[in-house]
């Protein structure tokens, strides 16, 4: 049971890294091995980190580990995790590609590769069906009926003119009716 008279200072809790976790990646093909600090000694967590490589399609490998820097005890591994990324499939209308890499230090303070996305890019023209057959100048407007004309159907009366009968008024106007005339009711003979 929560006592009323028992209280605690307000606090936050801000995650530490408190060992730095690098990458290291090859391409297939080549003998050079690049090696990238991402997630630094003070940087909190979870945090994700995107690398990108212009103009390649994939096929590395890619190995997330513990920096040089980190004081680990005897007999921890370096290495978190390795991956085998694949060649990602280039269209033939492809004018630009390129792949990204989303490296996590998820909220238990795992480091772990969460995605690779293969981005491709082209310019494709659409072509908009123009229909023809119409007129494409201006439309006439459709006249007002002369004076002691009636309107014709569809048209609204002009200004003065009681419209026509079954016909609604205008907005703002006032119904111009004639009160309808109703036969009396027969007489009762007297007898």
């Amino acid at each position: 049971m929560l006592s009323p008279n028992f209280q605690v200072a307000n606090f936050q809790v801000e995650e530490h890294n408190l060992e730095p976790i690098a990458i290291s990646y090859k391409f297939k093909g080549t003998e050079k091995v690049v090696t990238k600090e991402l997630f630094k000694v003070g940087s909190s967590f979870p945090s994700t980190k995107t690398i990108t490589f212009d103009n390649k399609t994939g096929d590395l490998d890619l190995i997330v580990h513990y920096s040089d820097k980190a004081t680990l005890s005897e007999g921890v591994p370096t290495q978190i995790a390795q991956y085998d990324i694949g060649t990602g499939t280039k269209m033939d209308k492809t004018e630009k590609c390129s792949f990204a890499m989303r490296v996590s230090n998820n909220i238990h303070n795992v480091a772990c590769l969460d995605e690779v996305e293969f981005i491709q890019e082209w310019t494709e023209e659409e072509k908009i069906p123009i229909k023809s057959g119409g007129t494409t100048g201006p439309t006439k407007a459709p006249e007002a009926p002369k004076e002691g004309e009636a309107p014709k159907e569809g048209e609204a009366p002009k200004e003065g003119e009681a419209p026509k009968e079954g016909e609604a008024p205008k907005e703002g106007e006032e119904a111009k009716a004639e009160a309808p005339t109703v036969p009396e009711p027969p007489k009762p003979v007297e007898q």
